[in-house]
């Protein structure tokens, strides 16, 4: 990766003038908010500002971390210093745009004048998961820049990264190699590297804020108090190549920490927890994250939170000190946090879930493995051992930063142009080498391109014109389909034509059933009526036959037989012209 360079104009203007010795610093902090990093920063900054051959201390900072002007002015009140150099692997003219939205103009180490020294400061970046972009960065510094001295101090450093630093020290020939802990010291030297114990770059910022502490009244550490910092980001519970998924979770193993110092402490207990990042990434959970994804709230219902980057911005690091002093003990899974529980003169315990931390933990002098060990241990005895590391830690910085002295102030290495013109001419050639490979590889990979576009065009053309004569048959299934549709519908209308003819015929034959069966009735009653009639005639005499006698009679009885003869004749007559 190339990086490209930007500064303001007033430290442009500083690192082009001549007559200004500088020194850069790359380290831990390049934008980051990590409490550790910030205090190692300020600590090498302070060191370095003090000194007459450092007229300029100007810090790598990476340009992505500045949202807006605004933070730009904020740096210079927390780092102690006026002067950075922003970074950025991002192509030009994206880094360009972006710089110069912020004010910020580019830098050409070419025009750099002046003696020039490059200190990279300590850290816990050179291991499998960082070192690799934090040498090509170092590594791009000191080919375009070209330091007279190159000095590197404050390391943790991995055994599986020991060897890949130890190769880049031989090319670049450090002055000094310096690390914070015994077992970086020792795989260094294994690989052939002449380093030395360094002590850690932030000591003297926590001894600052420690002695600012003591000028207080004394204060009586407070019966089931103590200090507590959390972390669950994933870098500090796995191994470098470790599946994250296959092991507990962070929140799990955090849970079993906290229940374990519930059971300590009871249900009374009121933690001071510190907070030591400020990060938007959401790969990074420190205290305040930690409270709300554990079961903190549940364990420890009251509890004080500190931000101790807030305290540092504000210059008031000293009241976390005197917070931490009314505990009994820290708890913390941080190495520069434990660090500050020891410069308060507490006992301290580091939470360490992978090699990562028992190096850190190991580096501390910190004897007791694990949580439950720590709280059955004799604390006074923790208490000893620590005041006895950080006065060790002290003659060690001591010794480290007369040696680091003694160094810078041996004259600088005249760089000829020629020189200089010789390794930018070796980048260029290498990164021309590069581009031609590249250039040879992408040509390659668009010839392929190319044949697969090819065929996936002559795949195109043949499913195109399958398509089309699907197209065709497609509608002539849809100009039959239309036929079929309205002969469907004229079907349907006859149909329900016919329906209606149907319910009328039922109709129909409802009513002429119904009439045949009241003629049957009819009939029937006829048959009745005439069988009745017959039945009478045979059983009496016809009633023409009565009423003629009745009426005889009544004629003799009234008149005489002459007038019934008479009227017998007439009805007689009458009787037979009727017939």
């Amino acid at each position: 990766m190339r990086f490209s360079f930007f500064a303001t104009p007033t430290t442009l203007k500083k690192l082009n003038s001549p007559e200004l010795p500088k020194v850069l610093l790359a380290g831990g902090f390049n934008g980051y908010w990590n409490f550790g990093d910030i205090l190692m920063l300020q600590g090498v900054v302070r060191w370095h500002r003090a000194r007459q051959e450092s007229a300029v201390v100007a810090s790598l900072h990476e340009l992505g971390r500045v949202t807006d002007p605004q933070s730009l002015k904020q740096l210079p009140a927390v780092l102690g210093t006026e002067d950075f150099v922003f970074f950025s692997g991002a192509p030009w003219e994206e880094a360009d745009r972006s710089a110069r939205s912020l004010g910020l103009e580019p830098v050409s180490p070419l025009l750099l004048r002046g003696p020039c020294r490059l200190h990279v400061y300590g850290g816990g970046y050179f291991n499998g998961r960082w070192g690799d972009s934090m040498l090509e960065l170092i590594e791009t510094v000191l080919r375009a820049w070209l330091p007279g001295h190159y000095v590197l101090s404050g390391l943790q450093v991995g055994p599986e990264f020991a060897g890949r630093l130890a190769a880049h020290a031989r090319q670049w020939q450090p002055a000094l190699v310096g690390c914070r802990d015994p077992e970086s010291t020792e795989a260094l030297v294994a690989c052939g590297l002449e380093a030395r114990l360094s002590g850690d770059d932030a000591l003297e910022e926590l001894d600052r804020a420690g002695a600012q502490a003591s000028r207080g009244e004394p204060r009586t550490p407070g019966a089931g108090r103590f200090a507590l910092h959390m972390n669950l980001s994933t870098y500090v519970y796995t191994n470098v190549g470790e599946d994250p998924a296959l092991m507990p979770t962070p929140t799990t193993l955090m849970n079993g920490q906290l229940q374990a110092l519930r059971a300590r402490f009871g249900e009374d207990a009121s933690p001071v927890v510190l907070n030591a990042y400020i990060d938007e990434r959401p790969v990074v959970e420190d205290s305040v994250a930690a409270m709300r994804k554990t079961s903190f709230p549940e364990y420890f219902p009251r509890a004080d939170v500190i931000d101790l980057v807030g305290l540092l911005f504000q210059g008031r690091l000293h009241q976390a000190v005197e917070q931490i002093q009314q505990g009994e003990v820290l708890f913390a899974s941080s190495y520069h946090v434990t660090l500050l529980g020891k410069v308060a003169g507490v006992p301290t315990h580091l939470f360490a879930f992978n090699d990562y931390y028992r190096q850190k933990k190991a580096g501390l002098a910190e004897t007791e493995g694990s949580l439950a060990e720590f709280l059955s241990s004799d604390w006074s005895q923790s208490l000893a051992r620590g005041t006895e590391y950080i006065e060790s830690q002290r003659a060690l910085r001591r010794e480290w930063l007369e040696r680091l002295a003694v160094s810078l102030e041996l004259p600088t290495p005249d760089v000829s142009w020629v020189s200089r013109a010789s390794l930018w001419m070796e980048d260029f050639r290498q990164e021309l080498q590069q581009a031609r490979l590249q250039r040879a590889e992408d040509a390659q990979a668009a010839q392929a391109a190319a044949r697969e576009a090819e065929a996936r065009h002559q795949a195109l053309l043949e499913r195109g014109e399958a398509t089309e004569a699907r197209l065709r048959e497609l509608e002539q299934q849809r100009t039959r389909w239309e036929a079929e549709q309205l002969e469907l519908h004229t079907l349907r209308a006859r149909l329900a034509a016919r329906e209606e003819e149907r319910e009328e015929l039922f109709s129909l034959r409802e009513q002429l059933a119904a009439r045949e069966q009241e003629l049957r009735a009819f009939a029937e009653r006829e048959e009745e009526l005439r069988a009745s009639y017959e039945a009478l005639l045979t059983t009496e005499p016809p009633l023409r036959h009565r009423l003629v006698d009745d009426l005889n009679d009544r004629l003799i009885k009234a008149g005489g037989p002459r007038a019934h003869r008479a009227i017998k004749q007439l009805v007689r007559a009458t009787v037979k012209r009727g017939k």
